[in-house]
């Protein structure tokens, strides 16, 4: 199975809003390892490795929201390989 890593940048109503628990719970149901980080522009950054049916379905759930947030945009950049090996909320 290919693994592939991808970086999101998250904007919109994305902080204060349980947003990063949200997508720490969905990635880890989902099996993804990286990490969720709040930034200090108002973004949120993803980092998340999995294969592309799990990555797939994290970036929709994520877009999709948590019922409090709002994403208006949403930047992706291809990864090389990361080490994480779980997924965490990063302060």
């Amino acid at each position: 199975m290919t693994i592939f890593w991808k970086k999101w940048v998250v904007r919109g109503i994305v902080q204060g809003v349980g947003f990063r628990h949200f997508v720490k719970n969905v990635a880890r149901a989902l099996g993804v390892r990286g990490y969720v980080k709040n930034e200090m522009d108002g973004s949120v950054t993803v980092v998340a490795g999995g294969n592309a049916e799990q990555l797939n379905e994290l970036k929709r759930r994520i877009l999709e929201g948590n019922g409090w947030s709002y994403v208006s945009d949403i930047e992706e950049f291809d990864l090389p390989e990361q080490e994480y090996k779980d997924f965490h909320v990063e302060f």
